[in-house]
């Protein structure tokens, strides 16, 4: 943009891009506070740099200071940055700078004499640390912890003090209620098989079906009495 260009002129160029409506009040509003800033001090005492105008900006209500450095607000830069050319130079340079703990990092734009083009290619690079640092977060959270443990499952410690799942916790839902219905008394005398006391089955004859401890040792994975 011509730096010699009137801001009225800036102005009427950026209205007839079509913005919201909201956005063209806004503009119209601070185009108003730059030249109510421009009229009411000399050449030398006015201070219309971005950072100075964000800032009446924000106490008049018009947007948030900080947010005059989002690619979004780069009309309000380019219409304030008109106003500054405006106004001509300075005795003491006073250029476009970030109003934080950045301004020595970001000191080489000063090389660069438009002010337009120096307040766009700092709103460029403040939204390439914030991705930067925002993906650096990314990266320092990408350790996930996965409990491979099954669904209820119960540690115990074991020898040399190692943790072990225990078996019941292995079974799966179906697993489970058919080892508990293979022990189930009214199971057995459909089938008129009956279950001793040392955890044995037997057929209606006395004969072993199963062994003494079968029952106690499946009660014992179902963690029943």
């Amino acid at each position: 943009m011509d730096s010699t260009q009137h801001p009225d002129s800036v102005l009427e160029a950026l209205i007839a891009k079509g913005n919201r409506r909201d956005k063209e009040q806004k503009l119209r509003k601070l185009h108003e506070l730059c030249a109510f800033e421009y009229n009411r001090h000399s050449q030398g005492a006015r201070d219309l740099s971005l950072a100075n105008i964000s800032k009446l900006a924000d106490s008049h209500g018009l947007f948030k200071a900080r947010t005059i450095y989002n690619a979004q607000s780069s009309d309000y830069v380019v219409l304030i940055s008109a106003w500054e050319s405006y106004n001509g130079p300075k005795k003491v340079k006073q250029s476009t700078k970030i109003n934080s703990k950045d301004d020595k990092k970001y000191a080489f734009l000063e090389k660069i004499e438009d002010p337009s083009v120096r307040s766009l290619c700092q709103i460029a690079l403040i939204e390439r640390d914030k991705l930067k640092a925002e993906l650096n977060l990314l990266k320092s959270q990408t350790q996930v912890v996965v409990d491979m443990r099954p669904l209820g499952a119960e540690i115990v410690k074991g020898a040399a003090n190692v943790a072990v799942i225990e078996t019941a916790a292995q079974l799966t839902e179906s697993e489970r209620i058919a080892l508990a219905e293979a022990v189930d008394p009214k199971n057995l005398e459909l089938r008129k098989w009956s279950l001793g006391h040392t955890g044995e089955i037997m057929d209606d004859k006395g004969r072993f079906i199963f062994k003494p401890g079968f029952a106690t040792a499946i009660r014992n994975i179902l963690k029943q009495n």
